[in-house]
């Protein structure tokens, strides 16, 4: 009985522990053509950053699971798409349409 118990309460502290866990999440936009989208903003999750000239975003704080990475500029959906966030790190990269 007190083994069972034990493995049940080491589930529950595995689950509690991924909980609340979030990732940082890298990459790059590249336009059609191949070049960089410079200054375009890139968001997942709440939280947002600005593509730099080399087309390269940064974004701290991605809570796991299933979210929506979007890319807009001035306003307008550039590229919409759903990400598993599923580890501490995530790179995606993303040509536009």
């Amino acid at each position: 009985m007190q083994l069972r118990l034990t493995k049940w309460l080491l589930i529950l502290l595995l689950a509690a522990s991924l909980y609340g866990q979030t990732a940082v999440m890298t990459g790059a936009v590249t336009r059609r053509n191949g070049a960089a989208a410079v200054n375009v903003t890139v968001s997942i999750a709440g939280r947002a950053g600005l593509t730099d000239v080399r087309g390269r975003y940064r974004i701290s704080g991605v809570p796991f699971g299933k979210q929506v990475w979007r890319v807009t500029q001035g306003g307008k959906v550039l590229r919409e798409i759903q990400i598993n966030v599923g580890a501490s790190y995530v790179t995606h990269d993303e040509k536009l349409p």
